[in-house]
């Protein structure tokens, strides 16, 4: 089978084809390439959409007083959403990435990205926290619009969680581990989404985020993906590292 070096990767494409210059790369098909990051922007136009409603569905998600039995099913709904949290966490990317170093056999050099896709992608959204204010749900009174959830620029560490709203480094976390994870194994790939999806979700329904704020999040993710998996250098490092790993 030959080796398609956009659309695979060192797990896919024989180490000799890898060896003589076959691995992915954006000068190869940089066009194609180039259109593997519009979902990024995608992301963000949606994001900037979802301003409109941000307040709107927040406000629901941080009154407590639902009439029953919507009471009941949000307890439920809360509950489940809960427990996938973690799905976000650095602690399950870290348990899950280790369990594939030891017991995945030729695959198990892809832990090592995986988690570098997953915890860099959650890395960079608490970066970017600091540059943009932004009040959280729950912490917000729902008194102005939604530009005044929005307080400075560059306020850096000062103010703490409740001011560091946007973007949701849990969601970009589980975007990237969800893509990492797809990538290496895409029989799962409907449930890793899944899972991604109901974090962002969680982070909505517990007040600590805004809807925009979880699509952003996403985008980074994304983005973080792109990078490690994809495109560039630190693809082609990981790409080179796999090989090694797969022959040990």
């Amino acid at each position: 089978m030959p080796c398609d070096p956009v659309n695979m990767t060192a797990r896919e494409c024989p180490p000799a084809q890898v060896a003589d210059g076959m691995a992915p790369d954006a000068e190869l098909q940089p066009d194609r390439l180039a259109r593997r990051w519009t979902p990024v922007a995608l992301l963000l136009l949606l994001a900037g959409m979802a301003l409109l409603i941000d307040l709107d569905i927040s406000r629901h998600m941080v009154d407590q007083d639902w009439a029953q039995p919507w009471q009941r099913i949000r307890k439920v709904v809360h509950n489940v959403l809960e427990a996938v949290e973690p799905f976000g966490q650095p602690t399950a990317v870290i348990c899950v990435s280790l369990a594939i170093v030891f017991c995945a056999g030729p695959k198990r050099g892809a832990g090592f990205r995986i988690a570098a896709g997953a915890l860099c992608s959650g890395l960079f959204a608490d970066l970017l926290k600091t540059t943009v204010a932004r009040v959280r749900p729950r912490n917000f009174d729902f008194a102005g619009t939604v530009t005044s959830t929005f307080r400075n620029f560059l306020p850096g560490s000062g103010g703490g969680s409740p001011i560091q709203s946007w973007p949701s480094a849990h969601t970009a976390m589980a975007v990237g581990f969800c893509l990492a994870l797809s990538s290496v194994f895409p029989r799962g790939r409907v449930l890793f989404y899944t899972l991604a999806a109901m974090v962002a979700m969680q982070r909505i329904e517990t007040g600590a985020h805004y809807l925009s704020d979880t699509l952003s999040g996403a985008a980074v993710g994304y983005a973080v993906w792109m990078i490690v998996f994809v495109q560039g250098p630190i693809a082609r490092y990981f790409d080179a590292d796999e090989i090694r790993w797969a022959r040990r």
